[in-house]
């Protein structure tokens, strides 16, 4: 066989040196030296390839070599892996991928043996056999299969073809060219597509959010289960004749979406009563409903503008009923701070005055709080002289320095009306200036009497430790009185816990004992109907039945649809066994009352670990459970750092290690304790309790820190 393809390629070579003449068999017999039958034969061969041309010149035949790819060469650049048998099934060609396809060394020569002997899984398939014997018989053969190769679990398209190869094989017996082509990546990507389109059916199906694909001329082509029960429809033949500007009552909006063809998130608002009347009529809804909605086009092939759309919504209506409830809670708190809040600027330039003022600042000091680019300056004005001075440079100084400011002075109304304010904030460093947030508080009465102050800030720092009995919030609406926040300590005082909250009124009023119940019972109607102070006093029966003495205290605060009553339950039984202790103690129990009272705001209680820089949370109240987004539970217990490992550091650890080195209290500008976007901004009071621990009072201040920046950006975008 060696000497074969040696006299193949010496006639190539003459050729391709003859080239472009052409010659005659019996030029290349004698130059080569070989006999002219053979080479007739070799010419015969090498035309059947490709390799060589014939020209006809008379009855001579004339040959050339072929400039065109020889057809083995060509076969051999295919990917598929080709195989051509004789009649005997015997191997007359196989490409190179039919090599790389089966692992055959390049080396082994295949050509002439049975294809049987390369023992071939995919060959032996009971199939494929059948069909090749099909096609040696002449008989309906299939052209074309999917075979899996066993062992490997290839999946082959495979192509037979009946053909008739007389040059190769010297005969004109039929012959089978058999293609391979290796599809199993492919199938298994289809496969994949398959699951994944089945899987996104599936979720679109079963997730909670309302789904709508929709035309950009507003017509609903399709819409999931979920968007259905979120509108109150049954079927989605409900929608056909709607389009989905219709539906949520915002064509401008969706419009202008539509226009921008960008991802967007927005809040919508949808009035069922409205739809139900003028084209929603299969509805179950109603009133008006809030939706947070994600807008985006569905992307076209060629980077063709999308004409389709989705738009996945939530229904946030309670969501937002509970803000604004919570919204009309802290505004009755704010209403009910000893002073106002406000927010200072510095800027870099040399600029300063006051970006936020509370309303109450006219109330309270008699200096309205328009226009406000002045405020600052009128209120400075009405500093009494001999502190103007003082006030002037303790403002310069904390500029300078990017300290907390906390100054004290007498104040002059523009009425005439004389009073002591202390201003205190903290600093807030951003790009091109530094924001103080603070409060000014009417000090008047301590100032009047500086020593009864003092003992009143030390009951203030240890109250949470020593007060003599529980606070709490007592609500009243449409017929109805709970209790929204029992004090976690209602268990050690009264032997009852405060859980769960919506039953524990009715629990404490079932230990007052049977001569005072019926007053009791009579003097909550009666503060109901009336809306007045609450005071009780009477005796206590623990479920253990031990006796005790209480006195309830507290005062309403009305809001829009109910009134709250913010208040303090006190144990009086050593009162009541020695009414001369309990006379001396009298204005303890006043300043307790106040305090409890006008406190609505989230309290939080830790102490250091010993040999860390960390803290571990012992106490907090509902209040600051709602602010952190946890329930109590949750939170007690915990290392601060550990658990809000985003809070401003080293700043707050620095602060909480003066208050407890220092033990004064200090204001903490709005931070948040996770860098959510749900987490509010929250103002901090830090004061160290005798008992070593370390409280907070909490106020969330989300509000006034979005009016300040977006007083910011119309500030700097003059």
């Amino acid at each position: 066989m060696a000497e074969k393809d040696d006299r193949y390629t010496r006639i190539r070579e003459f050729l391709q040196k003859k080239y472009p003449e052409a010659v005659s068999i019996s030029v290349i017999s004698r130059e080569l030296e070989m006999n002219r039958g053979s080479v007739a034969k070799y010419l015969e061969v090498l035309q059947s390839h490709g390799h060589v041309v014939m020209k006809p010149f008379g009855k001579a035949k004339l040959y050339t070599t072929s400039q065109n790819v020889p057809f083995d060469d060509l076969l051999n650049y295919l990917s598929d892996a080709i195989v051509i048998l004789d009649s005997g099934l015997r191997i007359l060609m196989a490409n190179r991928s039919f090599f790389n396809t089966f692992g055959i060394r390049r080396d082994r020569n295949i050509i002439g043996i049975e294809l049987s002997r390369l023992s071939l899984a995919l060959f032996n398939n009971p199939t494929v056999q059948e069909n090749i014997s099909r096609i040696v018989r002449s008989q309906m053969f299939v052209n074309e299969m999917l075979v899996i190769e066993q062992g490997t679990e290839r999946i082959f398209l495979t192509e037979f073809v009946s053909t008739v190869i007389p040059s190769v094989a010297f005969t004109e017996k039929p012959g089978i060219m058999i293609s391979l082509r290796d599809i199993t990546t492919w199938k298994k990507t289809e496969e994949a597509l398959k699951t994944s389109e089945r899987k996104i059916r599936t979720l679109f199906e079963e997730v909670p959010s309302g789904i709508f694909l929709f035309h950009e001329d507003g017509t609903i082509l399709n819409a999931n289960r979920a968007a259905l029960d979120i509108l109150g429809l049954a079927r989605f033949t409900d929608l056909e004749d709607f389009k989905l500007y219709d539906i949520l009552c915002s064509k401008e909006k969706i419009q202008d979406l539509i226009r921008k063809s960008q991802i967007a998130e927005l809040t919508l608002s949808c009035n069922f009563d409205r739809l139900k009347t003028e084209t929603l009529s299969a509805t179950k809804k109603k009133g008006v409903a809030y939706f947070q909605i994600v807008f985006a086009p569905v992307s076209e092939t060629g980077g063709n503008a999308p004409r389709e759309y989705f738009i996945l919504f939530l229904d946030i209506t309670e969501k937002k009923l509970a803000e604004k409830r919570l919204k009309e809670r802290y505004l009755g708190i704010v209403s009910n701070l000893p002073g106002i809040v406000y927010q200072f600027y510095a800027r870099d330039t040399g600029e300063w005055g006051a970006y936020y003022v509370n309303e109450r600042t006219e109330e309270i000091y008699g200096v309205p709080a328009d226009p406000l680019n002045n405020w600052f300056d009128r209120f400075g004005n009405c500093i009494a002289p001999e502190d103007r001075g003082r006030w002037g440079r303790s403002i310069e100084d904390v500029i300078k320095n990017v300290t907390p400011w906390d100054f004290e002075g007498r104040f002059i109304k523009p009425n005439g009306e004389e009073m002591f304010i202390r201003g205190i904030s903290q600093p807030v460093r951003l790009k091109n200036e530094t924001v103080w947030n603070g409060i000014f508080l009417d000090i008047t009465d301590r100032k009047r009497a500086e020593e009864a102050s003092h003992r009143s800030e030390e009951r203030l720092r240890g109250i949470a430790s020593n007060l003599p009995g529980i606070v709490y919030q007592f609500y009243a609406r449409d017929g109805m009185w709970g209790t929204y926040y029992v004090d976690g300590r209602s268990k050690e005082v009264y032997g009852l816990d405060a859980d769960p909250i919506d039953t524990w009124i009715l629990r404490y009023s079932g230990c007052i004992a049977p001569e005072d119940r019926e007053r009791w019972i009579q003097s909550i109607y009666d503060v109901i109907k009336n809306v007045t102070p609450w005071e009780f006093e009477g005796r206590f029966i623990r479920p253990d039945g031990e006796e005790m003495f209480i006195r309830v205290l507290s005062k309403p605060v009305r809001l829009k649809n109910e009134t709250v009553w913010n208040g303090i339950i006190l144990d009086i039984t050593d009162r009541k066994r020695a009414e001369d202790a309990l006379k001396k103690t009298q204005l303890k129990e006043v300043r307790y009352h106040s305090f409890f009272e006008n406190t609505c705001n989230g309290v939080l209680i830790y102490e250091p670990v010993p040999g860390s820089n960390d803290y571990i949370i012992k106490d907090v109240n509902r209040v600051t459970a709602a602010l952190l987004r946890m329930s109590k539970e949750e939170i007690v217990g915990k290392h601060l750092f550990e658990e809000f490992p985003e809070l401003p550091d080293p700043e707050v650890r620095d602060l909480l290690r003066r208050v407890l080195i220092t033990e004064q209290p200090e204001f903490v500008a709005p931070l948040k304790y996770r860098k959510r976007e749900d987490f509010p901004w929250i103002y901090h009071y830090v004061f160290k309790l005798p008992s070593g621990e370390i409280a907070s009072f909490m106020i969330d201040v989300t509000d006034v820190v979005k009016e300040n920046r977006d007083l910011n950006r119309q500030v700097f975008s003059r």
